[in-house]
């Protein structure tokens, strides 16, 4: 195919596919993308990455025998955003693009969003189900659940992207140089997180861009998912409003530089970032509510002493005075007692 990238020709596109438990379709999916990728006439290449797959998924994959097409297998699974982060130090291409690997997302729009990027000078393109050309078939409850996220999302991170979670996403090199450092997510806020720090740093050039997903639309939700989500999204915002941890001093790397870091996050276990999380969130929240504790018993202590300096008698009271406020007090004890 003419835009395939060769030892020679170094690829211009990267296409990141992270797949899990898709070897029945991954195949026929990996065709079809590369066909549309074929008719761009841009030198491409296509990096599967196999999320811990126990099934054939990985092998289905290797049946893409190109020189073009490389694929990544490790053994256990650390969720869509480390598959994603493990691509993309892996990549070679000037624009380098994310896409589901289930094909609920046609892969021809790829085309759309390179030109895209090229006429608006963005930084970042996102596919949108909130655009007006979008066509999307997708469960009701899953539209609540979308538009109650995407409004909370814009009251903690002000962010102008009215959908950040669709698959499909395209990015400069030199803005996943500087925000892939600061990536910490390996799971299901993946894409939030790359939008938050990307806007925190600047490359505030992003544009949306109209989506087609099928009618299948295969993608899941559960209860526990939400709650990871939601979990995941709560520790970006500490991060970003407690830690200040995204105005650290992460300088801009090659790429290719952070792959031996990822490799070793393998050998760790895939939770432990988010159990320092959890410590540090209970902390912050404990060490707020004594704070507060101590400014309510301040403030108390504050009131009590006020009205007893205003009950004691001044320097120049009559003794007849507070003999007639003890008898007063005395009466209004009997009385109480009655």
């Amino acid at each position: 195919m003419s835009g395939m990238a060769s030892a020679s020709v170094p690829p211009v596109l990267s296409i990141i596919v992270p797949t899990y438990r898709d070897g029945s379709r991954i195949y026929g999916n990996l065709v079809k993308l590369d066909h549309a990728l074929s008719v761009i006439g841009e030198p491409y290449e296509i990096i599967v990455v196999s999320d811990g797959n126990s099934d054939n998924t990985h092998d289905e994959a290797r049946r893409m025998d190109a020189p073009h097409v490389r694929v990544f297998h490790y053994a256990r699974n650390m969720g869509k955003g480390f598959a994603l982060r493990y691509g993309m130090v892996r990549s070679h291409g000037q624009i380098v693009t994310i896409i589901d690997g289930d094909g609920d997302i046609d892969p021809a729009q790829i085309a759309a969003y390179v030109r895209i990027m090229r006429e608006t000078d963005a930084d970042i393109v996102v596919a949108s189900k909130r655009h007006p050309d979008s066509q999307v078939v997708y469960p009701l409850a899953r539209r609540v659940y979308s538009m109650t996220y995407q409004t909370l999302l814009r009251a903690f991170f002000n962010l102008k992207v009215r959908d950040t979670q669709v698959g499909l996403k395209l990015f400069k090199r030199e803005a996943l140089a500087a925000i892939l450092p600061r990536i910490v997510v390996k799971r299901y806020a993946f894409d939030l997180e790359l939008l938050v720090v990307a806007h925190h740093l600047g490359y505030t050039r992003v544009v949306e861009a109209p989506v087609v997903i099928g009618q299948r639309f295969s993608s899941t939700i559960n209860r526990r998912a939400i709650m990871s989500i939601l979990w995941e999204t709560a520790a970006i915002f500490y991060r970003k409003a407690i830690l200040h941890y995204y105005d650290r001093s992460h300088a801009p790397v090659p790429l290719h530089n952070l792959s031996a870091a990822m490799d070793s996050e393998l050998s760790v276990a895939a939770d432990l970032d988010e159990r320092q999380i959890a410590r540090n969130v209970v902390r912050w929240v404990g060490e707020a509510g004594v704070r507060l504790i101590r400014r309510c018993y301040t403030f108390n202590r504050a009131r009590v002493g006020h009205d007893i300096v205003e009950l004691q008698p001044g320097p120049g009271m009559a003794a007849r005075d507070v003999a007639t406020d003890a008898d007063s007090d005395t009466g209004s004890g009997w009385r109480a007692s009655m």
